[in-house]
């Protein structure tokens, strides 16, 4: 946005904060940048506001600057559908127009009153820009034979997600590889990884894992996650955003999804969505599996990886669904959807 043209009054990495003691850490920094941003709305007589994500702070901003006679347009809805749906009165209240990402979205704010324009989802944008500075992934690995099974093992971004789930997803790897070589079935599995941080730590555990059994073919691959789906007949994957990368490639997938035990009671509380991965809360149903806490076990992931491998009617089924979903979040470029909607708005007589 700076490249074209915006005046940034502070940069977006200080707004990045996760949970509630990150929060509070930062409490007087936000309630300062709030004031700021409110002096300086004034200052330049601003009529309209385009609020983007992050609602802990951007719905409190909305009522101020609402407060003003500002008309507020935001953008990418806060998930009422998972948690605090509460919010929908205080977004009734104060914001004029709401762009969402996904079609059940807009059809909860219609519910509510709301007035609102699905402009679909950036993830197909984001992916055909991206995939373009990615190199393929050969086909078989050097003096490797030709594989017949390509296994994705995707344990998430953040640090503490990729060392609950890498554990879990090299004993799945070690049990798998020694099932299907017992059949003859040869398996390679690709490690994918963006955080640079945990690079060394991610290596040092594939060591180990095929120190443990020699053969297993597991290989690394620094910021290349999207070439990594593309190649792969299954893909595991830490619930979030990555599943829907794997939805746009339209490959069945396992979600596994594992965090302390004290966040996952505070979580169970207060979560209202019956599924955890976005494929699923999409579909209305347990399209793909989901392995949750308890559940998350390299037994369970690799009964259910044996079954989307060898059971084709199964796996076909899933493919049909995951198909399905990622119709349902529209091809356009989201952003110029987005941007077609505030212009459309700012067009009206208010």
């Amino acid at each position: 946005m700076i490249e074209e043209g915006f005046d940034s009054i502070e940069n977006m990495e200080e707004l990045s904060v996760i949970g509630f003691t990150a929060v509070l850490f930062k409490y007087k920094f936000l309630r300062a940048l709030m004031e700021r941003i409110v002096e300086e709305a004034v200052a330049r007589s601003c009529t309209h506001a385009v609020l983007v994500d992050y609602p802990g702070f951007n719905l409190r901003l909305a009522k101020r600057l609402k407060a003003l006679g500002i008309k507020i347009i935001f953008y990418v809805s806060p998930q009422l559908w998972a948690w605090k749906f509460d919010r929908i009165f205080t977004i009734k209240e104060n914001v004029d127009l709401m762009l969402v990402l996904f079609p059940f979205e807009k059809e909860l704010y219609d519910k509510y009153e709301v007035r609102s324009v699905f402009v679909g989802h950036p993830i197909a944008q984001r992916i055909k820009e991206k995939i373009k500075k990615e190199l393929p992934i050969p086909k078989t690995g050097e003096d490797r034979p030709h594989s017949s099974f390509i296994i994705t093992l995707m344990p998430g971004s953040r640090s503490g997600e990729i060392r609950r789930i890498l554990g879990t997803l090299m004993q799945t790897a070690k049990l798998l590889h020694s099932d299907l070589e017992a059949e003859k079935k040869h398996v390679r599995f690709l490690l994918p990884n963006i955080n640079i941080r945990e690079e060394e730590y991610i290596q040092r555990s594939i060591e180990q894992a095929q120190a443990q059994l020699p053969g297993l073919n597991i290989e690394y691959f620094f910021d290349r996650s999207l070439r990594a789906i593309e190649a792969a007949d299954l893909v595991l994957v830490a619930s979030g955003t990555a599943t829907l990368e794997v939805v746009y490639f339209e490959k069945p997938m396992i979600i596994l999804y594992k965090v302390s035990f004290l966040t996952y009671v505070i979580a169970s509380r207060f979560i209202r969505t019956q599924f955890i991965g976005l494929i699923n809360i999409l579909s209305g149903r347990e399209t793909v599996r989901e392995l949750i806490q308890a559940e998350c076990t390299p037994e369970v992931a690799r009964e259910e990886a044996l079954a989307i491998l060898k059971n084709k009617k199964y796996r076909n089924s899933m493919i049909e669904e995951i198909s399905s979903v990622k119709q349902s979040l529209g091809d356009d470029p989201s952003s110029r959807n987005a941007a077609k909607a505030i212009v459309h708005f700012l067009k009206e007589k208010q």
